[in-house]
């Protein structure tokens, strides 16, 4: 599978040209927000370093985060 990394500095637009890459190519993303942290309906908790390369490496074998 065909991946695109999209680097920038803050408020650059690269969010806004992921979801329209996203529509226009029918392709998954993710916010490496959700890669560094787990967010539960009770807590928000900093994944460690494994927990973020787990959660990299299901991303990209699956297609689908944990």
């Amino acid at each position: 599978m065909n991946k695109i990394l999209i680097i920038g500095i803050v408020a650059s637009g690269k969010t806004t040209l992921a979801k329209r890459l996203s529509i226009q190519l029918n392709i998954p993303w993710y916010e490496l927000d959700c890669i560094v942290h787990h967010r539960t309906s009770e807590a928000s908790y900093k994944r460690t370093a494994d927990e973020q390369v787990e959660v990299i490496m299901s991303i990209d074998e699956q297609g689908t985060s944990k």
